[in-house]
């Protein structure tokens, strides 16, 4: 092997051992030493590839982390402008996790201490932000936070489902086809909900009133 290949295979068997260190035992619980010793190099060898434990961890999540917000965004955008249905981007969205089953699961439970653990904030907001311009879309100028909050927590929450579950991948995307038809679905009833509140809220004109 030249040198650049071997560089380049003792990279990877670093971050592969990594991983699984990391899935096993978190962040911070994670050893330099035990990494080194999974991917069969010395520590002189983990520091001429990375300054840190964390830059590590950082080049095993942000790629990850980067199209996952990207597919998130473009789900919102293509439901917004009706190119696709809500079981379509279900549907693409537990495939990609799927996928990144170990990367998901470490950022779920193994990034205490670390930029990482407020991710699922900015997932969070940007399903937030998603339902409000749908609800905006069909006539709700204001949602109550409250029922914002839940409508975010059960769509993450089938999410990551995916990785809680050892399903096959075709197993996965059945599900997430079935809950997308199933959201699709309530949002509509939803709307016709919060549209019905609203217009009993409203005051009443002298017609109504007086009975006709």
């Amino acid at each position: 092997l030249d040198m650049n290949t071997e560089k380049e295979s003792s990279r990877k068997e670093i971050l592969k051992a990594a991983r699984e260190e990391f899935l096993e035992k978190g962040y911070k619980g994670a050893s330099l030493r035990s990494i080194c010793k999974k991917a069969g190099v010395t520590t002189g060898a983990f520091y001429f590839q990375f300054e840190n434990k964390e830059a590590v961890l950082k080049e095993i999540l942000d790629p990850i982390l980067a199209q996952f917000l990207l597919l998130m965004n473009q789900n919102v955008k293509s439901e917004f402008e009706e190119e696709a249905s809500s079981s379509d981007a279900d549907e693409w969205m537990v495939e990609m996790i799927w996928l990144h089953k170990a990367e998901f699961q470490i950022l779920m439970t193994g990034t205490a201490g670390t930029p990482y653990e407020k991710v699922f904030e900015t997932l969070r907001e940007g399903l937030a932000n998603g339902f409000c311009m749908f609800f905006e879309k069909y006539g709700i100028a204001k949602v109550d936070p409250k029922l914002l909050d839940v409508l975010v927590r059960m769509r993450i929450e089938s999410y990551l489902a995916v990785i809680q579950k050892d399903y096959s991948l075709e197993e996965t995307k059945k599900l997430a086809r079935q809950i997308g038809e199933y959201c699709d679905a309530g949002f509509e009833a939803l709307v016709k909900l919060l549209k019905t509140e609203g217009s009993e809220k409203l005051p009443k004109t002298e017609y109504q009133k007086n009975g006709n």
